[in-house]
């Protein structure tokens, strides 16, 4: 009995020695973690508590919309100036809709943002209308209006591209939009294009943009991105989704674009 008394002390007291030596040498103590675990630890950053202003916009409705565009007019390589014209006042339309929506004076620094998820949107066409999609449930009349737009833009050069087709094709399937819709949209692009392939001469072009065969070119640029501004297609939610843009957009864009195509021609001769 005392043997066993004696056993129980000896393992007491170097317990008790060891768990002293662990309290005064930390460095000795053995890591919960492996170092590599630690280090991906300190880099983890929370996207709910550390989510930039971009971030947000960039998976908002708006932010997809304008992640699409940015997909359908690079497809083709090229990007001609009544697609550029398009695009940015679209942009300014969102940026201007975002700040009120925000209830913040801070349209210009929405509107960069904006310009830099244009220029820098890399995930893939299913992976954006998914995302889009899913914000948009029971809104069909929103999604067939940006399937609209897309078609408008694709066509402001007058030639609908094989890539340019195609991404509008899955945009379409991925929305979910009927094929009747879907085939009275195309078709009607379609048969306005085919019928309204003619060049103004001058003195007509002229009086489109409202200008004089004189003016520079910097005022005639100028009196051509105001008219694209005032007739560029709308696709905010806030605006009439009953419109069809072939209506209140498309025939007026063309007309203003053969014009200003027409004018930079004769002034290069």
């Amino acid at each position: 009995m005392e043997i066993l008394l004696l056993i129980t002390i000896v393992i007491i007291a170097l317990a008790i020695m060891n768990f002293k030596d662990y309290l005064s040498n930390p460095h000795k103590r053995p890591k919960i973690y492996p170092e590599n675990e630690i280090e991906d630890f300190k880099n983890y950053q929370d996207i709910y508590t550390t989510s930039s202003k971009e971030y947000k916009i960039r998976n908002s409705e708006y932010g997809l919309m304008i992640g699409l565009m940015s997909k359908l007019a690079k497809s083709d390589g090229k990007v001609c100036e009544l697609e550029e014209e398009m695009i940015a006042n679209t942009l300014e339309d969102m940026a201007e809709q975002i700040a009120l929506q925000s209830a913040m004076n801070q349209k210009e620094e929405i509107l960069q943002t904006l310009q830099a998820i244009f220029a820098n949107t890399q995930e893939a066409v299913e992976e954006l209308t998914q995302k889009y999609a899913t914000l948009t449930k029971g809104q069909y009349k929103a999604r067939l209006k940006l399937v609209e737009y897309l078609l408008a833009l694709a066509y402001a050069d007058g030639i609908l591209g094989e890539k340019e087709r195609e991404i509008i094709l899955d945009v379409a399937a991925y929305l979910e939009i009927e094929n009747a819709d879907f085939n009275t949209l195309y078709e009607a692009f379609i048969a306005f294009y085919a019928e309204h392939k003619k060049s103004s001469n001058i003195d007509e072009a002229c009086k489109v943009l409202g200008v004089n065969k004189e003016d520079s070119l910097e005022e005639i640029k100028k009196a051509y991105k105001k008219l694209v501004r005032e007739y560029h297609p709308d696709i905010l939610h806030h605006k009439g989704l009953d419109k069809s843009i072939i209506e209140t957009s498309t025939a007026k864009l063309q007309e203003i674009n053969a014009a200003y195509e027409s004018i930079k021609a004769f002034k290069k001769e």
